[in-house]
């Protein structure tokens, strides 16, 4: 398999270790990082960088806040479901 022109960090289970962990945050899997959405509360991936970009759910569908304002259905990769780098905003 030719893996130069792959991109890991997107696919990456593991957080990005130059992404600082606000004093009182706790990483989150994804499946911890799901129950906390289902409580209404917003979730950020550090491997996102802006914590402008983050998960929610609205009406029932998992949703994404982009940096821009707009909001997208979140589209669960494998990255995301590998993911032990989210923490609650």
């Amino acid at each position: 398999m030719d893996t130069k022109n792959e991109n890991t960090s997107t696919l990456s289970p593991t957080p990005d270790k130059s992404v600082k962990v606000t004093e009182g945050e706790v990483l989150l899997n994804f499946g911890q990082a799901m129950e906390i959405v289902l409580l209404d509360k917003k979730i950020h991936k550090l491997e996102w960088k802006d914590r402008s970009y983050y998960g929610f759910l609205e009406n029932g569908i998992l949703k994404l806040h982009k940096p821009d304002g707009k909001t997208a259905q979140w589209i669960i990769s494998d990255g995301d479901l590998g993911g032990t780098d989210y923490v609650v905003l």
